[in-house]
């Protein structure tokens, strides 16, 4: 017999954290946030107290706040893109760049969404900003607001804490600044330019503590992309936006709109983060011998999102140079979909074994339906109400489907029941 099969390749995993990191244990007696601390008890999905990230969310919020909408930052920068809720690849990229002393941080944006650990990330970047406020910095992306988090990030901060964590969190990302020019001529941000944009006054006219709107320079520095279909003796080349009309939202910019840019603001590079990529960066037109034709990067920090098995890329820029660092795919600890526990998520797949193995065992035709399984919950209901069961005909898919449907509403119904004794300790 194979080796495999007679033997785990691991033999035990180890267990979550179980125990609530406090205010007082957190903060101690210097009221300040141990960072060591909280590393080793998120890296071991432990929770925090409800006031322990109120508190670390208020006080970078008032930080973050008194920072203008475009950053200027000056020296050894490490910029780091998405991170998609990928907690640990935030930990190994931060062990990576303490071996450059006096390195400052600069991160792009979109912060949750399409990993497990938003949370997580959230709390421990703002706790980095917190500690830290002149050597860490964050910009604001296109998944770190209200119209996108509710797809994924909410059920995530109501799994593991409540409604409560994630308006606050919502309430800190619209603090967040929008851009950053670094070393004077490396321009950073999340998504792209604007037809709007024409110098860095208008970054700093916009209204940045709210939700993104519709469209406008704001939506644009989160969502606008370069067009790389596009070639020089194309008719595209010469119009310098138009719709996006991937994303349904905000815009397309052109090389031409892309060198005019640089050239009137004195840039040499534009670097930015609202995109997928294999190789954790894209350098738009790197010739053979490394040269850069067209000065645009972008960066995705985050490896395998979505078992797309991807690396993950981040940039070191010095007043003189800039260098790519990838990191591999970050092992991390499985979760099941949208945080359920093992109880929950296979009681709905023994539901549906049961319901067919009870049909074979009352030799059921499959493929047919003769009786509203609505009005007929349960098979010996028919029978009692006189149905021979040897002309009992039900299409078992369709019963196992609607049983699995009573199942998730009622796995719903006891979680929304949880939070609200959950947010009601809170009020008390």
């Amino acid at each position: 017999m194979p080796r495999r099969t007679i033997e785990r390749q691991r033999t035990e995993v180890p267990a979550p954290f179980t125990n609530i990191l406090g205010f007082r244990e957190l903060f101690g007696k210097q009221n300040v946030p141990d960072l060591d601390l909280l590393r080793v008890h998120l890296a071991n999905q432990g929770r925090l107290d409800m006031v322990a990230i109120r508190e670390i969310l208020d006080r970078t919020t008032i930080i973050l706040s008194k920072e203008s909408n475009l950053l200027l930052i000056n020296g050894k920068v490490t910029v780091v893109g998405a991170l998609h809720g990928h907690f640990y690849d935030l930990l190994t990229i931060l062990k990576k760049t303490q071996t450059v002393p006096d390195t400052k941080l600069l991160f792009l944006g979109s912060y949750v969404h399409n990993g497990n650990f938003g949370v997580e990330t959230v709390i421990f970047l703002l706790t980095m900003k917190l500690l830290n406020p002149n050597q860490v910095f964050l910009l604001r992306g296109s998944q770190d607001c209200r119209t996108v988090a509710e797809l994924q990030f909410k059920q995530e901060c109501l799994t593991k804490y409540c409604k409560l964590a994630f308006y606050w969190i919502m309430d800190a990302f619209d603090s967040l600044p929008l851009a950053a020019v670094v070393n004077g001529n490396v321009f950073c941000v999340h998504g792209g330019i604007s037809s709007r944009l024409k110098s860095m006054q208008d970054i700093e006219k916009i209204n940045r503590f709210r939700e993104p709107p519709k469209k406008g320079l704001f939506t644009d520095l989160l969502w606008s992309d370069l067009n790389y279909e596009e070639t020089e003796d194309g008719n595209q080349m010469q119009k310098r936006f138009s719709f996006n009309q991937d994303r349904r939202i905000s815009v397309y910019f052109s090389l031409r709109a892309l060198f005019e840019f640089l050239y009137s603001n004195n840039f040499r590079l534009l670097v930015r983060s609202n995109q997928l990529l294999s190789e954790g960066a894209y350098f738009h037109g790197t010739t053979d011998d490394g040269t850069i034709r067209y000065p645009f990067v972008s960066l995705c920090s985050a490896s395998n999102v979505m078992n797309y098995r991807n690396k993950g890329g981040y940039l070191f820029v010095t007043p003189t140079t800039v260098g790519l660092r990838q990191i591999a795919w970050v092992p991390q600890p499985y979760i099941l979909p949208n945080g359920m526990n093992a109880f929950d998520w296979s009681l709905s797949f023994l539901m549906k074994k049961v319901v067919l193995i009870l049909a074979d065992l009352l030799d059921v035709e499959e493929g047919l339906l003769q009786i509203d399984i609505k009005k007929h919950k349960h098979i010996q209901t028919l029978k009692s109400q006189g149905y021979p069961l040897s002309l009992l005909k039900i299409d078992r898919k369709k019963l196992a489907a609607y049983i699995a449907q009573r199942e998730k509403e009622r796995t719903q119904i006891l979680r929304i029941e949880k939070m609200s004794a959950s947010e009601n300790r809170i009020r008390n």
